[in-house]
């Protein structure tokens, strides 16, 4: 019996991630109950290899359990541990920048004293969280002398490795008998925690789903330490220590990409185009070696070719795509886990013309209830899809942002996208004129109804509006010039001049009268012309005294 019985754990520990009875697994399979139940039971020395492709298939393993299963049916006794599916990625040769993440890793690594607390990298896909976890593995290996291992969860996928399956991987690479993991959950990650506790393994848990995916795999108090990678914050682990991955710094940008195109090559390019493709890259890491990878791979091919290419916002995520590398696809991923109304929120937030909003403006954009928007966008916030801003705003990364105007385009038909935009564009001028209003010299209010705009209690709140969404309601009066709505735009730029007056240095007050000042000339309203285009003047001037 202890010959087979790596084939019978296998097969229940398989049968019982996905849900199944032996009933179930045989009616799917066409092998029967007895055979599945002799095969789990370690009775059947010998099954066929159709019979076990047949549960395969029933059971929809991926390749690397397939290939498990396979094996453990050829040999039909025990193997040694099958360290190759923990083993550790390798080490990026030309790894870049992080240094201040990579050293917060390093110090908690092997500053734990005992304590269980888990380490967690969270970030939006392509940002390098695996390569970044490798390389701390990898500068820490004489802090786990028994071992690092490695196991991909795939919580990214629309069906993540069960975490039963993983705690028998990890218990086999560490070298415990098949017949003695236990079957049932809470006992086999007791047994997987005092494995671990006698010894000092570093369990490198790439791609987790959410806290449920591995709770049951962290280590307890003892020398073993738990690295996770998560698109993820994991907020609800305790005590953990967390490192969250942003695009990389303009400097760490340059030297990756320098550090690709040069490799095996003479090249010493310019560092201006270096900074050129790297921006049009948002600085991501993914996105710098598809770059780089495309350059090497098309000889004819210079830093001008890329720049060019990249330089279109409508082409520039089919570009960044070399062979299995897609910056499009690390995005769909995270999108494609959303619920339907947050993947409205997302989408609709492509048409706020500023790098961020609050939940208000997106509350608009999408009709829902302003406390509802607040906890999709806090989703996003955790998946990485926004990025968290000043006063509970949020914003896009450049990349995620073409990708969500790619969805909008896709998902929203044209009609319910412009009626978006319209209404929009309709509140962030009206929000402006009522706020506007408090800093005029009568300081009387604007009579403009207040369910269609927000209020403000004082002059401060208005104040505090305008400024935080100063891009929004510039982007706002651009569309309105652009669709010839001049006379909003004129009433707007009037409500809003006695604030310019208060903040004076704002570096757009010339466009905003200059957009303001042609609305009134479409309008042939020689009043209003003459004193927006003194309001420019004002503005031009206070521009020209704040630069000397």
């Amino acid at each position: 019996m202890a010959e087979s019985a790596e084939l019978g754990e296998l097969v229940r520990a398989f049968r019982h991630a996905a849900g199944l009875t032996l009933e179930d697994l045989a009616e799917r399979s066409g092998v029967s109950v007895r055979a599945i139940s002799d095969m789990e039971r370690g009775r059947s020395r010998n099954p066929q290899a159709r019979t076990v492709m047949a549960l395969a298939d029933a059971l929809r393993l991926p390749d690397d359990d397939r290939k498990l299963l396979l094996y453990a049916a050829r040999t039909g006794r025990s193997r040694p541990a099958p360290a190759p599916l923990c083993e550790l990625p390798p080490d990026i040769p030309d790894f870049t920048g992080r240094s201040a993440e990579l050293a917060t890793l390093t110090s908690a690594l092997v500053d734990r004293d005992g304590r269980p607390a888990p380490i967690v990298i969270s970030g939006a896909g392509g940002l390098g969280k695996t390569a970044l976890a490798v390389r701390a593995a990898c500068s820490t290996r004489g802090e786990f002398p028994d071992g690092r291992l490695f196991v991909d969860l795939r919580g990214s996928d629309p069906e993540p490795l069960d975490p039963y399956v993983v705690q028998f991987r990890l218990l086999r690479a560490l070298g415990v008998d098949a017949e003695r993991i236990p079957s049932l959950h809470t006992d086999r990650t007791q047994v997987l925690r005092r494995v671990v506790a006698d010894r000092r393994v570093l369990l490198l848990l790439d791609n987790a789903a959410d806290e449920a995916h591995i709770r049951r795999l962290l280590p307890g108090p003892g020398g073993s330490a738990a690295l996770i990678t998560s698109r993820r914050t994991l907020a609800g682990l305790e005590h953990a220590r967390r490192v969250t991955l942003g695009p990389f710094s303009d400097a760490d940008a340059d030297g990756m990409l320098r550090a690709v195109v040069e490799h095996d090559s003479a090249a010493n390019p310019a560092p201006a185009l270096i900074r050129s493709v790297a921006q049009l890259c948002g600085n991501y890491p993914l996105a710098l070696r598809i770059a780089g990878n495309r350059m090497l791979s098309r000889p004819g091919w210079t830093l001008e070719t890329l720049v060019n290419r990249l330089a279109d916002e409508e082409s520039r995520l089919d570009h960044l795509s070399a062979g299995d590398l897609q910056i499009r696809a690390a995005f769909s991923v995270s999108y494609g886990q959303l619920e339907p109304t947050t993947r409205l929120v997302f989408r609709r937030l492509a048409l706020v013309p500023g790098p961020d909003t609050g939940a208000a403006l997106a509350s608009v954009l999408t009709e829902l209830p302003v406390h509802e928007v607040d906890r999709r966008l806090d989703d996003l916030i955790e998946l990485g899809l926004l990025v968290s801003a000043a006063d509970q705003r949020a914003g896009f990364h450049d990349l995620i942002r073409l990708f969500a105007r790619e969805q909008l385009v896709a998902e929203d038909t044209r009609e319910a996208v412009e009626a978006a935009r319209r209404q929009m564009v309709s509140w962030l001028l009206a929000t402006a004129r009522v706020a506007g209003s408090w800093f005029q010299r009568n300081r009387q209010r604007s009579p403009e109804p207040s369910d269609l705009t927000m209020d403000f209690p004082d002059l401060v709140s208005a104040q505090r509006w305008l400024e935080a969404e100063s891009e929004n309601w510039l982007g706002a009066l651009r569309q309105a010039l652009g669709t010839a709505d001049y006379t909003a735009v004129v009433s707007t730029v009037d409500a809003l001049q006695g604030f310019s007056s208060r903040w004076v240095n704002w570096r757009h007050w010339p466009e905003v009268f200059t957009l303001s000042a042609t609305a009134a000339e479409k309008l042939g309203d020689q009043h209003q012309s003459a004193k927006h285009g003194e309001g420019l003047a004002q503005a031009e001037a206070a521009r020209l005294t704040d630069g000397a």
